[in-house]
């Protein structure tokens, strides 16, 4: 039986656990509405917090749009800018601990895996202090009939909307970037996992930002679409299914808001005839079902010389069938459970798609029979996957690998890109160059060779139906600006200073 070490009561502050943060305070929301969370190690209900309403929505969005039509954030220079994100990365790494804990509490993260990936959040908030203390905001190009200043705006209000799965990481990579460019934010918290936005708020409002600035809502999925729908937005940058972003963006469309897509995925892991195969797997079976495969990066389809299938399956499957799944706070646990009950249905419902459309069953095979309570699948393997397969084309978002064989590095390119997806992907071989090669000519926006990689000052999006546009990296901060031109004769006195 799992245990649930976490007490909300005890851990959380009242504001998180029963307000909104909208206009620099803590308000009550507009009504009654509530949602209960619910621990997926357990089943459980372990808390209750207020759901927005469009009344909700709307306060938000007002205040956002006052503190960026009238407020000093939008107009502060970028040095100033960075002195308020050091201070809410300050208050972050007070908060690591706590925010590991609502991870797990909230989504069944292994407590170990959100001890790895929690300090994200710190080191982007870090980067784009140090981009907009030095990123040009104001740059002058010589024309033929004088000079041109390019300025670079913050685009406006902005919504942000992460998902369940990663909500501290995904919405940090967001947040830190639209507060570097001057925008001003409306965060609408999944009302699955929402404890870890507000937690975020508590820690603007210690590092000073300005009223109005950053104001974070929980709300379902009919609020977040009259969010996104309001006027008064002018960007939206969304995280989630592919089937939502795309009526996000069908609805920026209509009246031409900037939008950022970051969607689903379905990678490849191409390991060449040439891999050795212990360092191989070392590197790759971690990033294969990470957090129970609850990640949009991870390798889900290995695609193996057939000359090395057997050894390869018999190796890999031996690694995966002798994973630890259990209780997610016990710190030797590998695979949690997943998110809740839903997700553990959809996942059941692929694996019997895999074996039912002829791909075999090499471990795992169902939900855990360990624990009678809680969301647990038991880490799948199929073998003798085809591309046609349900289970090598959809996203699963949870603990199933697709192992497909092929016969040459052309067709491993062929079969990596016969996807909608084109978000991440692994290279595995012992010459780098050759790894280098053949991640070109993958139809995928991130790649690594012989390992896994994601780094702050690097894009991360997608391909394909993998999304639109780009987060971290200059690319990143550029997603929240507006670039305006302003032609000046020659002679002006600004030319002449210049």
């Amino acid at each position: 039986m799992s245990t649930f070490p976490f007490d909300p009561k005890s851990e959380l502050s009242g504001n998180v656990l029963s307000g909104f943060y909208i206009d620099g305070q803590w308000v009550q929301p507009c009504s009654n509405a509530s949602v209960s969370l619910i621990a997926p190690s357990t089943g459980q209900a372990f808390a209750s917090v207020p759901l927005a309403d469009t009344a909700d929505v709307d306060k938000a969005v007002d205040a956002a749009r006052r503190a960026f039509d009238t407020g000093p954030w939008p107009s502060m220079s970028g040095t100033e800018r960075a002195a308020c994100l050091q201070r809410m990365s300050a208050a972050l790494v007070s908060r690591m601990t706590l925010l590991s804990r609502i991870w797990t509490a909230e989504v069944g993260a292994p407590l170990w895996f959100a001890n790895m990936f929690v300090p994200t959040a710190r080191a982007m908030f870090d980067y784009y202090a140090e981009l907009a203390s030095t990123f040009g905001f104001e740059e002058s190009r010589s024309t033929r009939g004088g000079e041109a200043m390019i300025i670079r705006h913050p685009v406006g209000v902005t919504a942000l909307i992460a998902p369940w799965n990663a909500q501290l990481p995904i919405l940090s990579y967001k947040l830190s970037a639209a507060l570097a460019a001057g925008c001003t934010v409306v965060v609408k918290a999944p009302p699955e996992a929402p404890l870890d936005a507000l937690v975020v708020a508590e820690c603007a409002h210690e590092a000073g930002l300005p009223p109005g600035v950053l104001n974070v809502i929980t709300a379902d999925a009919e609020r977040g679409a009259h969010l996104v729908a309001k006027r008064e937005v002018d960007k939206v940058s969304f995280t989630g299914s592919t089937a939502t972003g795309k009526l996000i963006a069908k609805t920026c469309s209509d009246r031409l808001a900037r939008v950022t897509l970051e969607l689903g995925g379905k990678s490849a892991a191409i390991v060449l005839d040439d891999a050795e195969l212990n360092p191989t797997l070392a590197a790759l079976a971690p990033v294969t079902m990470p957090f129970s495969g609850q990640i949009c990066f991870a390798q889900t389809r290995i695609l193996v010389p057939r000359s090395r299938e057997k050894e390869f399956i018999e190796a890999y499957s031996a690694i995966i069938g002798g994973l630890k799944v259990g209780d997610p706070w016990d710190m030797t646990t590998q695979i949690g459970p997943v998110a809740s009950r839903r997700q553990l249905d959809r996942v059941i419902r692929y694996i019997e798609a895999g074996s039912n459309e002829g791909a075999r069953i090499t471990t795992g095979g169902g939900r855990s029979s360990k624990y009678d309570q809680g969301f647990f699948v038991e880490p799948t393997v199929f073998a003798g996957v085809t591309s046609e397969m349900t289970i090598a084309r959809e996203e699963i978002f949870g603990p199933v690998v697709s192992i497909i064989a092929y016969d040459d590095v052309d067709q491993a390119v062929a079969l990596a890109n016969d996807t909608d997806f084109g978000l991440s992907g692994t290279v595995f071989t012992s010459d780098v160059e050759r790894g280098y090669s053949t991640a070109r000519r993958i139809r995928t926006g991130n790649v690594s060779v012989n390992g896994l990689e994601m780094a702050p000052n690097v894009p991360f999006g997608g391909f394909k139906q993998s999304g639109i546009g780009r987060e971290g990296g200059p690319e990143g901060l550029s997603a929240f600006l507006e670039d305006q031109a302003i032609y000046l004769p020659a002679g002006s006195p600004r030319v002449r200073q210049e």
